[in-house]
């Protein structure tokens, strides 16, 4: 009778406990698609993109999915390629 080797590999309870528990955390950062982030106030906002004036109003649109934000005064164009999110916004256009 032909004896099979066996490889036997023993390991510590609280050693596997704790790399699951390091696995399931680098799972749940990995599932999150920008990490937690805050949007901070912007102070001079109005100086930065002024594009209306006392007269008239601005309008704004959207794309279908929303991601995209278009926002058109007497006196510019701004754009924002992520869903109108602080800092994500471009002043394509400036009139005069």
């Amino acid at each position: 009778m032909t004896r099979i080797p066996a490889v036997t590999i023993r390991i510590d309870g609280r050693l596997l406990l704790a790399a699951c528990l390091a696995l399931l955390v680098l799972a749940g950062f990995a599932a999150l698609p920008d990490g937690p982030s805050a949007q901070k106030s912007q102070e001079d906002y109005g100086d930065k993109f002024n594009i209306a004036d006392s007269q008239g109003g601005v309008a704004m649109a959207t794309s279908s999915d929303g991601k995209y934000v278009f926002v058109a005064g007497p006196q510019g164009v701004l754009v924002s390629d992520d869903f109108g999110r602080t800092g994500s916004w471009s002043q394509t256009v400036k009139l005069k």
